[in-house]
């Protein structure tokens, strides 16, 4: 039975954030890099997303002991030339190494104008999107890509297909728009990502539509069908569009950065690392500041004036709904199933901590 509005609990971000800090503290991580990933955990849950948020800790806790993911880990340069840089993340936590590639692609395309930075062997990075919101407060312009091999193996059938054998590769790209919110494309190549089934099944629902293929090719909106047993498969969006960029997600994020992208069995539901491909463009050096402005605020006015199909629900762009969820959120709360709050608690546990949520 889905859980009603009733059941759920209610936390501020910021009660959320400490809980996820002093267990990531408790684990073996430095307080900045505990900070770093309790903060991108906590935001991830205020602005919706909350496949990427708290829910993480428990798999995250997991990795660490069992040394799959190791705390204290800092990007090392394997290859550089002067708009590319090649890191390598030793399978540190993610949101920290993902932080500081991002900010080494700006730093390099505010010199060069554009740059590109490959980070393999991370962690799970995250909400991807954080970091596209992350580069147009620098004043950048991103394309990011990223694919995630094993220990969680394949998750997708391709276009045709039934059968695991592509990750869910999120794509994320950010446009800066002072002084309004950058612009903020942010998914997966599945049809929801894996969290997202996750969240579904800790609550006992139902997908809105049916984006499983079950282990006999046929399609479901059921959550446990995917994951068994026995396992089924996630569809990729846009039929054999989505497949493509998929495709080319594991080509460019995976293959070229060194991190590749072994899909193959046995897979498990244990928490797995990624690979990034980040592309920077210094905006200012691309376009002339003041007409961009007023082109992009033209644009979106035109773009959202369009009568919408339901009138309650206006036209908005991309990272728009995200930031009317992190405002409503920050002023009435969090909320958070029961499994979801019961996991947090796990992982505290696991750590030695009394149970903070």
């Amino acid at each position: 039975m889905a859980d009603t509005l009733a059941d759920m609990h209610v936390y501020e971000a910021a009660r959320l954030c400490a809980a996820a800090e002093a267990v990531f503290r408790a684990a073996g991580c430095p307080a900045d890099e505990a900070a770093a990933v309790a903060e991108h955990l906590a935001e991830a849950n205020l602005c919706g997303h909350d496949s990427h948020g708290v829910i993480r800790v428990l798999p995250y806790v997991k990795a660490l002991r069992r040394g799959f993911f190791h705390a204290g880990r800092t990007p090392e340069v394997v290859r550089e030339a002067p708009a590319l840089a090649v890191l390598d993340g030793a399978m540190g936590l993610g949101q920290p190494l993902a932080n500081a590639a991002t900010d080494r692609a700006c730093a390099m395309a505010a010199a060069a104008g554009s740059a590109t930075v490959l980070l393999r062997r991370a962690g799970h990075v995250g909400r991807l999107g954080a970091y596209a919101e992350r580069a147009a407060a620098r004043g950048m312009a991103t394309v990011i890509l990223c694919n995630a091999p094993r220990p969680g193996g394949g998750v997708i059938a391709p276009w045709g297909g039934i059968g695991r054998r592509l990750g869910a590769s999120p794509i994320a790209m950010g446009m800066p728009r002072p002084p309004a919110p950058p612009v903020v494309l942010d998914f997966s190549t599945s049809y929801y990502a894996v969290g997202k089934l996750r969240v579904a099944r800790n609550r006992g629902e139902l997908l809105p539509d049916p984006a499983v293929i079950a282990a006999d090719g046929t399609p479901t909106r059921d959550p446990n069908a995917y994951f068994g047993p026995p396992e089924g498969a996630m569809i990729p969006f846009g039929g054999h569009k989505g497949y493509a960029l998929n495709v080319f997600t594991d080509l460019l994020a995976g293959m070229l950065s060194g991190g590749g992208a072994d899909y193959r069995p046995p897979g498990s539901d244990e928490q797995g690392g990624n690979n990034l491909m980040i592309v920077a463009v210094a905006v200012e050096r691309a376009a002339e500041p003041a007409w961009l402005a007023r082109a992009i605020a033209d644009y979106a006015a035109w773009v959202t004036s369009a009568p919408p199909l339901d009138p309650a629900r206006p036209v908005v762009l991309p990272g728009e709904p995200e930031a009317v969820t992190r405002r409503r959120r920050a002023a009435e709360g969090v909320p958070l199933d029961p499994r979801t709050v019961a996991q947090v608690n796990e992982a505290a546990a696991l750590v030695g901590l009394a149970a903070p949520l």
